[in-house]
């Protein structure tokens, strides 16, 4: 996530010109860390989602996980441009704080905004993988690896694919070996009745008119 935050970040300084950012905004991007610097460019220029963006990573870099949250999420409401990456540094924030499900949430809706940014599919698939929803996340490891073929992570995904596969194996082994006990007792039951029945009289035609057959009553004058 870190090596991610970094790229997003040199990746940004390649655009500036093209905001037309206020001169709190170049001094907040040269010196990144101060976010007093950030705030007062945010103050400036309420409108600049870069400044949303990386002011809410300094709030991520200073442990206030909450006010990080608060600051991409504001940044969405003037985003144009940036939503995936607003949401992805959203969705590392919850899932620092443990909240997989909403993390997963945010990651799909980066991968909505950008199909091709991989690293949300890698974090989504980390984030499934906590909810144990293993279908999901072997799908987005294996989306990620065709997308990132050289990834040096490559082996240790791998080798977690793998576990999730053995895991599914091993339920779908367990499920169908519920389904035969099951079966088992219902024959056992199937059986019983069966031989419970062997004691029973048959029901013919002529014990059916017997016990139909009016009864004679007296009727007294």
């Amino acid at each position: 996530m870190n090596r991610f935050l970094a790229l997003a970040f040199v990746l940004c300084l390649g655009v500036t010109a093209a905001f037309g950012a206020s001169p709190y905004f170049a001094q907040g991007e040269a010196l990144f860390v101060q976010n007093k610097l950030l705030e007062s460019a945010l103050a400036d220029d309420p409108t600049n989602e870069k400044t949303y963006l990386y002011l809410g990573i300094v709030y991520q870099q200073l442990g206030d996980t909450q006010k990080a949250i608060d600051t991409l999420t504001k940044g969405l409401t003037v985003s144009t441009s940036y939503k995936d990456l607003l949401y992805f540094n959203i969705g590392n924030d919850m899932f620092s704080g443990k909240d997989y499900k909403d993390a997963a949430d945010m990651y799909s809706s980066a991968i909505t905004s950008n199909g091709n940014l991989a690293d949300a599919y890698l974090n989504r698939a980390n984030a499934r993988l906590a909810l144990q929803v293993l279908d999901g996340a072997l799908a987005d490891y294996t989306l990620y690896l065709q997308m990132r073929p050289q990834d040096p992570q490559r082996p240790n995904i791998e080798k977690v694919m793998a576990l999730i596969r053995g895991v599914q194996d091993a339920q779908a082994k367990a499920q169908a070996a519920a389904a035969a006990r099951q079966q088992a007792l219902m024959n056992d039951v199937l059986q019983s009745l069966s031989n419970a029945g062997g004691d029973t009289q048959n029901v013919t035609v002529e014990s059916i008119k017997g016990q139909n057959d009016p009864v004679d009553v007296d009727i007294k004058d």
